[in-house]
């Protein structure tokens, strides 16, 4: 009888583990925003989330508020990866792209409610931490330059209320409230309604 030697998984190499590592923390780094607020993501809690020695963080961040402002870049580019992959897709209208691009914000794995509740933390501490205020201002500016061309395209289709620009800036302005009405439940907006409402709002950028 023949023995077969069981399938053994390849090893991680040396890069593969930083970067897994390296994500882990950063993920840390929301849930822990998003439960504790930004006062109280200490390094403690954030490498008890991680699962990892509090020495990790030094390893791969200077320090503790390195490792929240890479955090919240990346919840931004992870994001815009996803908005910016919809924007692409040249089978879908204009408007449909504009509508779809919206929508994946209120559905994962663009939106949860721990994305929403860490995106609401940094949000308040920017005010008063300039260190948050430039991956905020970078993706206000990624989603414009993402959504303002296809409304362009659609203005080429029919009239706008809006000029492009103005239409995008104002439904990134509209989700980021619709983000925060969610995180904070203050007015009991589920992810159907935030839906619905950008809907509307897209509908009203046109005559």
């Amino acid at each position: 009888m023949t023995l077969v030697a069981k399938q053994q998984k390849p090893r991680r190499t040396q890069a593969e583990i930083r970067v897994f590592r390296e994500k882990a923390l950063l993920r840390a780094a929301l849930v822990t925003v998003a439960k504790f607020d930004i006062e109280g993501a200490t390094v403690a809690r954030i490498c008890a989330e991680a699962d990892a020695s509090r020495g990790l963080i030094t390893h791969y961040f200077d320090n503790k508020e390195d490792l929240l402002v890479a955090a919240l870049s990346n919840l931004f580019n992870e994001a815009q990866s996803f908005k910016d992959a919809i924007a692409k897709d040249d089978n879908l209208s204009a408007i449909t792209r504009i509508h779809d691009i919206a929508n994946s914000s209120f559905q994962a794995p663009v939106y949860t409610w721990e994305m929403a509740a860490a995106w609401q933390a940094y949000s308040n501490a920017s005010r008063f931490n300039k260190a948050y205020q430039e991956p905020i201002r970078l993706s206000t500016q990624k989603f414009i330059n993402t959504v303002a061309p296809l409304f362009k395209l659609l203005a080429a289709e029919q009239p706008l209320r809006l000029q492009p620009e103005e239409a995008a800036r104002g439904l990134f302005i509209f989700i980021n409230g619709l983000w925060n009405s969610m995180a904070s439940e203050e007015n009991d907006i589920r992810a159907e309604e935030a839906i619905m409402q950008c809907d509307v709002y897209i509908n009203g950028c046109l005559k």
